[in-house]
């Protein structure tokens, strides 16, 4: 006994203009129409023979014939699979057929709306462009009585996105070489994509020269290899280091690093007992009081020509004569060095 909404596997017997007649095991063969089939079958390649899935969603009262829907069939069984979806918590492939007010549908086996809002992290901007493309979706919402579905790919990213910071933390240590993007500049530093976190290298982490700002050593976009100085995992913060990662300036120029050399340098801190010029690139000495003459007006850029007095490889302390003359004694230096509290150059850099 056959009855409206049953579910049964039919032979294809005749194939008309507009329609297909199938065997599904009663006394005649039941009506499908073109119409009745899914987005997903093309009727040019169905043949006698073939077999589909159908469903028996009307019976003729008068004769008895048997009016079939293939996408009835399909929508009931991917109804259930959604369902099963939703309850496991998976990921469901599906591709977009047409932009509606709000969102878009997909082709699920059923229609399936994704809101706009949905789709991606980041607001969409023409949605045109989605209709044939896939999507990765997890069901929000099911309207049981409707047989209808709401989807989102939003929470598919955003949950990808979650594991891959956690997978990031998890092997994260001080001391690492990672490889990144820098996506943001402040006047502060430059801010790096790890891979689904954010670093911060600090100015005075972004070259062993001193700068100003960011954007005299990188770019947003550029990929970078940089060291992980510390990390929070519980405030998911990164402090990271460029210049760790690129030649060390001491090593690039220690032809450069002898007693009596005279070099062309750049004043880069001006105060009444010592300054602080660079000689090279990533590379401070300091001028002590009586090596210059207090009377003179130093400006921080000023260009100075200095001859080095002292050069300590072990704490790469150095320091230098603009009157080319050594009035201070070793001693006297070093005192100065430490009531300063002038350490590496990183610090000398930070207090100006």
């Amino acid at each position: 006994m056959l009855d409206e909404g049953q579910v049964l596997n039919g032979m294809i017997v005749q194939k008309d203009k507009d329609e297909l007649l199938v065997d599904v095991g009663g006394k005649s063969e039941g009506v499908l129409p073109f119409r009745e089939l899914s987005l997903a079958i093309e009727p040019k390649g169905l043949k006698v023979g073939d077999t589909l899935e159908v469903m028996i969603h009307r019976i003729d009262e008068m004769d008895g014939t048997l009016f079939l829907s293939e996408r009835r069939a399909r929508a009931l069984k991917t109804w259930e699979k959604v369902i099963e979806a939703h309850e496991r918590d998976e990921v469901i492939e599906a591709t977009v057929t047409q932009v509606v007010k709000g969102g878009v549908l997909v082709d699920l086996g059923m229609r399936g709306f994704v809101p706009a809002s949905q789709i991606r992290r980041q607001p969409v901007g023409n949605l045109d462009e989605l209709v044939g493309q896939k999507l990765r979706l997890k069901v929000i919402d099911l309207d049981h009585k409707r047989h209808r579905v709401v989807l989102s790919q939003r929470l598919v990213l955003e949950e990808e996105l979650q594991a891959k910071k956690q997978e990031l933390l998890d092997t994260m240590e001080v001391g690492q070489i990672r490889e990144g993007v820098i996506v943001r500049l402040a006047d502060f530093g430059a801010f790096v994509d790890l891979g689904g976190i954010d670093g911060l290298i600090h100015n005075s982490e972004l070259s062993y020269a001193r700068i100003k700002h960011p954007s005299e050593v990188v770019k947003i976009g550029d990929v970078v290899n940089v060291e992980i100085m510390k990390f929070d995992p519980e405030a998911k913060k990164v402090s990271l280091s460029l210049k760790h990662a690129l030649p060390d300036p001491w090593d690039e120029h220690a032809d450069k690093l002898y007693e009596t050399n005279k070099l062309n340098a750049q004043v880069v801190k001006v105060t009444p007992n010592y300054l602080l010029v660079e000689i090279v690139p990533g590379i401070l000495a300091m001028v002590p009081k009586g090596e210059f003459d207090p009377s003179a007006q130093f400006n921080p850029g000023q260009d100075v020509e200095v001859t080095l007095l002292t050069i300590n490889h072990a704490t790469r302390r150095i320091t230098a004569s603009i009157q080319h003359v050594a009035d201070v004694s070793p001693e006297e230096i070093d005192a100065l060095s430490i009531d300063e509290g002038l350490g590496t150059i990183g610090d000398a850099i930070a207090q100006n």
